[in-house]
């Protein structure tokens, strides 16, 4: 994956956006959105949320980003400074902690082509926001690699990551967070180098 051009990838929703507040705490307790009933809770109609907001891919993969960085923001500070540990660990805590919420549990199980969808192609925001935090924690923690753009390095990190926690689906083996996070940190063992 290089940084090749592309359409410019779509501003997260703000934090106080009315309708993402509203469609997060549905989605969290019902692992899903309905969109006539996220319209009729958020107080606008359904065509305003399409004109606005855009499709439910879109908005399921802001609720699904809102809920990363929280974790993310908790998650990191604990593994500061302490290189490639830091990022897979970090990296381990937000995937641990999607996969015991019991609206990640539903989601996944009962909707796992959206889910995969959402979570993992590059046309959706998720994705592309999650490798570049990823990008973010591998300079900070451990230097630009030497001999790899960032972003490629980032992006085989995320898959990984994603292949161990939706292990079950592509192998019927139960998912292994822990071993991701052993191979993530191998992964990003190099020497040090200078930061940019």
């Amino acid at each position: 994956m290089s940084r090749e051009s592309k359409v410019p990838e779509p501003e997260p929703f703000p934090p106080d956006d009315p309708l993402l507040q509203v469609a997060t705490a549905m989605f969290l307790r019902d692992g899903w959105l309905d969109l006539r009933l996220l319209a009729k809770e958020a107080g606008i109609g359904r065509a305003t949320i399409y004109r606005r907001y855009g499709d439910r891919d879109r908005i399921l993969g802001e609720v699904l980003w809102a809920i990363a960085v929280t974790i993310i923001r908790e998650s990191a500070p604990q593994y500061r400074g302490r290189g490639a540990e830091a990022v897979a660990k970090t990296i381990g805590a937000v995937t641990q902690h999607s996969a015991s919420m019991p609206a990640m549990q539903v989601f996944v199980s009962q909707h796992t082509e959206t889910a995969l969808r959402v979570m993992t192609s590059k046309h959706g925001v998720v994705q592309h926001r999650f490798i570049g935090a990823i990008a973010f924690l591998i300079e900070r923690e451990v230097g630009v690699p030497p001999d790899i753009d960032i972003t490629t390095l980032a992006y085989a990190v995320q898959r990984v990551s994603e292949s161990f926690y939706y292990r079950e689906l592509i192998t019927g083996d139960p998912a292994d967070i822990p071993a991701a996070v052993i191979i993530i940190e191998r992964l990003l063992s190099y020497p040090p180098t200078k930061r940019r």
